[in-house]
């Protein structure tokens, strides 16, 4: 006689729960703890401050050669009529303040979402979109993300976000993430004013950035790297330094959207 066997179990296949799967989307902002950080110490040290107004107030107030001496002495005037109710209140003042402008850092710092057919950057003004299509390498720049296709920068991201967490959002949709930097930094070379290897109108342009750079004025700056670009240059900075390397002129691609929001 023969013995029956019991029948091998059938194999599960794994379900869906168990199986790895790329996410949709990854978006990337400031860390959680810097948010945090930002939220609950900026109302603690505008409070604070709303506190220690009174008695700055206080003794501005006494002193003729002081500014503002009609509000000195309007919140010290104040201060000796209601007591400890105007310290509260200067307190709370505070730490609205604190708290106002915490929310706006942390608007203004940008964020990123990453795709696997497109990546955007946001910020509390701008929304920025690029195509995947569009991009052969992607890197940091200190603390800018910058995207080129071929030779040509496409996107320069301006965010102070966690590099490590940045470089995973493009490694996982399969974006070119290069961890050495960028490839053409050996062509770059420093602006002197007449360079004479400019394009034509490059220079004019260049000098103007300048002073918008020692000025400030980080819009008008990205604007004129821009106009750069559609004339072969591209354009780097090392704190208020200048560097460029030529490039075929920029074609418009279509690809690439900007919003501005008022």
């Amino acid at each position: 006689m023969y013995e029956k066997t019991p029948d091998a179990p059938t194999p599960t296949p794994p379900s869906a729960s168990t199986t790895p799967r790329t996410p949709e989307e990854t978006v990337v902002g400031c860390s959680s703890a810097d948010t945090l950080f930002l939220r609950a110490v900026l109302p603690v040290l505008g409070a604070a401050a709303g506190v220690g107004l009174r008695w700055l107030a206080a003794w501005m107030s006494g002193l003729s050669w002081a500014p503002w001496q009609g509000i000195a002495r309007s919140v010290d005037t104040l201060a000796d009529r209601w007591g400890a109710c105007t310290v509260v209140g200067l307190a709370i003042v505070g730490a609205i303040v604190g708290a106002v402008f915490a929310q706006h850092l942390v608007e203004t710092m940008g964020r990123v979402a990453v795709t696997s057919t497109g990546a955007g950057f946001k910020t509390k003004d701008t929304l920025e979109t690029l195509g995947r299509s569009e991009v052969t390498d992607v890197f940091a720049d200190g603390k800018e993300i910058v995207l080129l296709r071929g030779e040509r920068e496409v996107a320069r991201w301006s965010a102070d976000l966690p590099s490590a967490e940045v470089r995973a959002a493009f490694d996982t949709h399969g974006w070119p993430w290069r961890e050495t930097g960028d490839p053409f930094r050996a062509a770059y070379r420093l602006w002197e004013a007449g360079d004479l290897g400019l394009p034509a109108g490059a220079d004019a342009l260049l000098r103007a950035r300048a002073g918008l750079i020692d000025a400030g004025k980080d819009d008008h700056v990205r604007e004129l790297r821009a106009d750069l670009a559609a004339i072969g240059v591209v354009v780097r900075d090392e704190g208020t330094v200048q560097l460029w390397r030529p490039v075929a002129p920029a074609a418009p691609t279509g690809a690439i959207g900007v919003e501005r929001r008022a």
